[in-house]
């Protein structure tokens, strides 16, 4: 798309434009370079290593307990498998990420909530936090249609962008906290089916722009000038809003600047690429 004020044209394609560099894209896109400039930087991040296939994988396993697999190159939370504890489970979460790209990492699991703030410009403009599927039982509905009516309820609230697919991953995760598909869940019980927060696939968004400790907000504003990027989604694993500790898990270049309203996600973007349309700046 082409954006054009006072004579002057951008072109963009979503909340990316011709003002990221090729070298921020890159580091962004590719997991490895986000990690390494990242902790050049003196930037906290998840303890992780390149799959090796081999060995060595299954002793990171057992240094670090829980793991989130992930493919080094990749959107959407598409082959991202968390919380693999068994070397059974790390083989199907290898194979699951290598269906997207040849490299995988392994990364440590860091427990907390997950926290995408969205900064442009060099400002933080909004916060949320995000977190997986999950069905409220009613006592007579079972684990599989409580997913089925909520899934039809996100895809009605998000036109259809998200849903909570009836897949292996969800089984797996239902099974996990000790239920089936054909249980009926208690009335009032809250069970997560997805492991990952992902919109795509069921997760939720929640407003926290003005809640945010110092040291997160911070923390993202240090990630956009290590990757010296305009725009830019940084996900955060923290333990309470209201408290400074946080680790960088990702670094999104494409951020989804609607999911944030009511912040003026979209206005501030439009500020960056046309600076003499920003409130109070001239």
């Amino acid at each position: 798309m082409l954006l054009c004020y006072d004579g002057r044209a951008v072109r963009t394609y979503e909340s990316l434009s011709e003002l990221t560099s090729a070298v921020a894209f890159r580091i962004c896109d590719d997991k490895r370079l986000t990690r390494e400039v990242l902790e050049r930087a003196g930037l906290p991040v998840p303890a992780g290593r390149l799959a090796t296939w081999d060995g060595d994988d299954v002793a990171f396993l057992a240094e670090q307990g829980e793991l989130v697999v992930k493919p080094a190159r990749g959107e959407g939370g598409e082959g991202v498998t968390v919380g693999v504890t068994t070397p059974e489970e790390l083989q199907a979460a290898r194979q699951a990420a290598q269906r997207y790209c040849t490299d995988v990492l392994l990364e440590q699991f860091c427990p907390g909530e997950d926290l995408r703030v969205v900064v442009i410009g060099g400002q933080v403009v909004a916060a949320s936090v995000r977190r997986p599927a999950t069905v409220v039982g009613d006592g007579h509905s079972t684990v599989g249609d409580l997913i089925e009516a909520r899934s039809r309820m996100r895809q009605e609230e998000t036109d259809g962008a998200s849903r909570i697919p009836l897949d292996e991953t969800t089984r797996q995760v239902v099974e996990k906290a000790g239920y089936r598909l054909q249980d009926v869940l208690d009335d009032g019980v809250e069970l997560r089916v997805r492991r990952t927060a992902n919109l795509h696939t069921g997760g939720t968004i929640h407003d926290v722009t003005g809640r945010l400790h110092p040291a997160l907000a911070g923390g993202a504003l240090a990630v956009a000038r290590a990757i010296d990027i305009p725009v830019v989604g940084v996900d955060l694993a923290i333990e309470a809003l209201d408290r400074p500790e946080f680790v960088v898990i990702e670094a999104n270049e494409q951020p989804g600047l609607a999911n944030h309203e009511p912040q003026p996600t979209a206005q501030r973007y439009i500020d960056v690429l046309f600076p003499e349309t920003a409130d109070g700046l001239r």
